[in-house]
């Protein structure tokens, strides 16, 4: 019998899920992360390799019974990137066909069901993609936090921490989010928090460390901080408008399709998803938003089987959505 695996590496774990040709999960596992511009390429390849092996061993199989492997990675967004990945995962010996694509791609193949349709995702990083009926391809968003990722983890608190910083030295009023900060960030006064924010510790996973703050800027929203509340609109806006850009740049605004999201980020609830949701929908009124029905490494088991011609209503019915699989 042969099997597929799906592959999710990002910048804090490898989730794979082993799967038979029906859509029966037969092992899943979870490895450490596997996006080389995070972890190097050392760590990278032991980690994707580790993912494998694993949910084979686990499954009592061996890389024989394998006839195909899709990996959404986190950090392949050029030619150069795919070109390394594939020297760090060929070792493997991987058997079947491999599909080597960026982890945008599960995320819309769990979103859309490899259907004509957008995901976005807003985690620590932020990024949008669709594929329209034509097999047409388009991304927005997802350039990284210097020049882009806005709506991201990251972007709420980069803003919030300005914010906090404003409350201090008095051009804005005293608010909830200039004592979230030093609770987070375990310092008595701004003072120490500057101190903290330059520090090597801060600034070796400094992505990591400003997104973390972006939770207590929704917290502090929902406590009613009205400057919170501003940046968590200005977030849903944000990531609305690369959506449309999205939609635009596939011609799709006319049609009815899923936009599904992903990530953290939208669990800061109405303040962000409202007008996420109206930007959207003032450019293609038939779209359907909502949560991705399936988590990303199940995202690439579908994305697997239609690439195979295999993919049907009743094989997904086989497969655990988000509620039944587990982080």
């Amino acid at each position: 019998m042969s099997y597929v695996i799906g592959l999710d590496g990002g910048a804090t774990k490898t989730a794979a899920i082993l799967a038979d040709m029906e859509g029966n999960i037969l092992n899943r596992t979870v490895a450490p992360a596997s996006n080389y511009h995070a972890v190097g390429q050392e760590k990278s390849a032991e980690a994707m390799k580790t993912a494998i092996m694993d949910v084979l061993r686990g499954a009592g199989k061996s890389l024989q019974d394998v006839s195909a492997t899709v990996i959404g990675l986190a950090g392949l967004n050029s030619e150069h990137d795919y070109g390394i990945y594939k020297e760090l995962i060929d070792p493997i010996g991987l058997p079947g066909q491999l599909f080597l694509e960026n982890d945008i791609v599960i995320a819309w193949a769990a979103s859309t069901k490899c259907e004509p349709g957008v995901v976005v995702i807003s985690g620590t990083g932020s990024s949008a993609f669709g594929i329209n009926k034509e097999g047409k391809r388009y991304k927005s968003l997802g350039w990284d936090y210097i020049v882009s990722d806005q709506g991201s983890g990251y972007w709420v608190g980069i803003h919030g921490l300005q914010a906090a910083f404003k409350m201090w030295d008095g051009r804005l009023p005293e608010g909830l989010l200039l004592r979230a900060m030093l609770d987070h960030y375990s310092v008595k006064t701004a003072e120490d928090a500057l101190e903290h924010i330059y520090s090597d510790e801060f600034l070796d996973d400094m992505k990591t460390q400003v997104a973390s703050f972006g939770r207590r800027v929704a917290e502090c929203a929902q406590k009613g901080d009205t400057v919170a509340q501003h940046i968590l609109r200005q977030a849903g806006e944000e990531l609305g408008d690369s959506v449309c850009a999205v939609i635009r740049g596939l011609g799709m605004e006319d049609e009815i399709f899923i936009v599904g999201h992903v990530g953290s980020t939208f669990k800061s609830g109405p303040l962000l998803l409202e007008p996420f949701k109206e930007r959207i929908l003032s450019v293609a009124p038939g779209a359907q938003i909502g949560e991705a029905e399936y988590r990303a490494q199940v995202g690439a088991l579908i994305y697997a089987y239609y690439q195979l011609g295999m993919l049907t209503d009743e094989l997904l019915e086989k497969l655990p959505d988000r509620d039944e699989l587990s982080e």
